[in-house]
């Protein structure tokens, strides 16, 4: 190639001006060779149009606008006093993580809204987790915050196992000791039970009244088979008590001796 016809192709300064027509830019530096009978393989700059331009700009704003659609999560722990708590919420459904958790309104961002109530040690004692967490409708990231406690599946059932052992214990403590429902509220009762296990709650007054009304029905089937296989005849006397509860006073009536025939 001589150095005339070197000198006539377009040079990268003077493609500039190419693009202010109506065609592409590569399109009119293919003519351009052409005419200059030049071989339509050789090197080609290709200009970026401005429509090319403001396409690619106008996805990357559509793409940082979901960046920062997703970036505006409200933390809903510097928003916990805006919060409206669900008061006796039942679980929504079958899942084992809903005990640790209590449950408040929904929000616009978050169709399901908790608060862990997992008891931890702080340097003031042991207090609640309090950690607020929102999801669409997925249990997913609460049972990741459990996991952090150490609370699975598998620790969970056997957590449930062992409290309710224990609650059979304490109410043990109430029939075989005549002890009243109100010993709940015993400082040091309370005290001791926290040495033992910080973890521990005391079973409500509903669970116990409960737990004795099954006591009292497997005792009675025990009494029945003794008194009608090794006793001939007896004498039974029976009284009424009540126990104080801590909201108030349960009346528990035992039923008299002409109700049960041996």
């Amino acid at each position: 190639m001589s150095s005339e016809e070197l000198a006539d192709i377009p040079q990268p300064e003077n493609l500039e001006t190419l693009t202010c027509g109506s065609k592409r830019p590569r399109q009119r530096v293919c003519e351009l060779l052409n005419q200059q009978n030049l071989a339509p393989n050789g090197p080609l700059i290709e200009l970026e149009s401005d429509t090319d331009s403001t396409n690619n700009q106008h996805k990357t704003g559509k793409n940082n606008k979901k960046r920062n659609k997703v970036s505006t999560k409200t933390d809903l722990n510097k928003i916990a006093d805006q919060l409206v708590l669900i008061p006796n919420a039942k679980p929504p459904g079958q899942s084992w993580i809903w005990s640790y958790f209590e449950q408040y309104e929904p929000t616009e961002q978050y169709r399901r809204i908790v608060k862990c109530l997992v008891q931890v040690q702080r340097k003031n004692g042991v207090e609640p987790c309090s950690h607020f967490m929102g999801s669409d409708n997925s249990t997913g990231n609460f049972i990741v915050h459990l996991s952090t406690h150490r609370i699975t599946e598998e620790s969970h059932r056997r957590r449930m196992n062992i409290k309710n052992s224990r609650d059979r214990k304490f109410v043990g403590i109430l029939i075989k000791d005549n002890r009243p429902i109100s010993i709940c509220n015993d400082e040091g009762f309370v005290e001791f039970i926290h040495e033992l296990d910080p973890n521990y709650q005391i079973p409500s007054d509903k669970t116990i009244q409960q737990l004795i009304a099954e006591s009292y029905n497997q005792i009675k089937v025990v009494l029945t088979k003794k008194f009608s296989k090794d006793v001939i005849s007896c004498s039974i006397t029976t009284d009424l008590w009540t126990a104080r509860s801590r909201n108030g006073y349960i009346g528990v009536t035992l039923p008299p001796p002409s109700a049960t025939r041996w």
